[in-house]
């Protein structure tokens, strides 16, 4: 996806992180719950996303998350400190399901369509709605999050969509950096 990154200096620059709003020459505007939920289509009300726990998972605690959720048991060497994961490592995994030709299909067990489904929420919710400042890495803490899709209806998606993002926001507007 190609961003006009004058645009996002711009909002960046006048980002106010007491009041969550970017000052413009003309008025204040600021990215609102509503404009999430339509943006994104998720739900906005319902349960927090909480992960308390996540930074105490071990990288083989990781990899057998990993196997157990989604059907990939990726090596150590891929996910890099307490829970990033190599992007590269995600793309290989993908090509090689598509060579060996393993699609899904109406004859395909429904086991396998959710483990697929989950890998494909991990590669959206890691890298597009909650992404890290770098290309190359993609967040595995809501692997929890994914792991029961009845659940996941219920959870405040877009709430913490929101927070994620004035967070972010509010980070970058205190330093240097226009890495968002």
């Amino acid at each position: 996806m190609q961003y006009d990154e004058g645009i996002i200096a711009a909002l960046i620059e006048r980002w106010r992180p007491e009041t969550h709003t970017s000052h413009m020459w003309t008025s204040e505007c600021t990215i609102t719950l509503q404009d999430v939920e339509v943006l994104y289509d998720i739900p906005v009300d319902g349960h927090p996303l909480v992960q308390s726990d996540v930074r105490k998972i071990t990288k083989l605690r990781w990899q057998q998350l990993m196997y157990e959720i989604i059907g990939w048991l990726p090596e150590a060497e891929a996910i890099k400190g307490s829970s990033l994961l190599k992007i590269t490592k995600l793309s290989n995994h993908l090509e090689t399901l598509i060579s060996m030709n393993d699609i899904i299909d109406e004859h395909t067990d429904e086991f396998v369509v959710q483990k697929r489904v989950r890998l494909y929420l991990l590669w959206l919710i890691g890298g597009t709605i909650f992404p890290n400042n770098t290309d190359s890495l993609l967040s595995l803490d809501f692997l929890h999050d994914i792991k029961d899709f009845d659940a996941m209806g219920g959870k405040a998606w877009g709430a913490a969509t929101l927070s994620y993002l004035y967070n972010s926001l509010c980070r970058v507007s205190m330093c240097n950096s226009h890495d968002v």
